[in-house]
């Protein structure tokens, strides 16, 4: 399962504060992030994502949920999408807001590093 684990970081709501939705045409399709909830004690964030790559669509939601110092990065295994090139990079894309938000934040354990490092 594709994930990315986010160092030094101590807030879910944090994250979920500095995701942005966004479209980004890409070759035979496009990726987007439509819209972001959080559940009431600020534990657990979804973000609900499109991805369409040659004529095939797939929502699905990343998963944010916070350890102590951490925070991982995932599908949600209810909507479980094909994991397609397009599904990685917008889970990519999703780690990349929210490292940049703060400088103190690191990558730890991912399986995704083609796709964060293609930024």
């Amino acid at each position: 399962m594709p994930h990315i684990v986010l160092e030094n970081i101590n807030a879910t709501k944090e994250a979920y504060e500095t995701v942005q939705p966004f479209a980004n045409k890409i070759e035979g399709g496009m990726l987007k992030v439509i819209d972001k909830y959080i559940n009431s004690n600020g534990q657990t964030a979804l973000i609900e994502a499109l991805a369409i790559e040659n004529g095939k669509n797939q929502n699905f939601f990343v998963q944010l949920s916070q350890k102590k110092s951490s925070l991982t990065v995932r599908l949600l295994p209810l909507t479980d999408p094909e994991k397609t090139n397009g599904v990685k990079t917008i889970m990519a894309m999703i780690a990349k807001q929210i490292k940049d938000s703060n400088e103190s934040i690191s990558y730890g354990k991912n399986n995704l590093e083609e796709y964060l490092s293609s930024f």
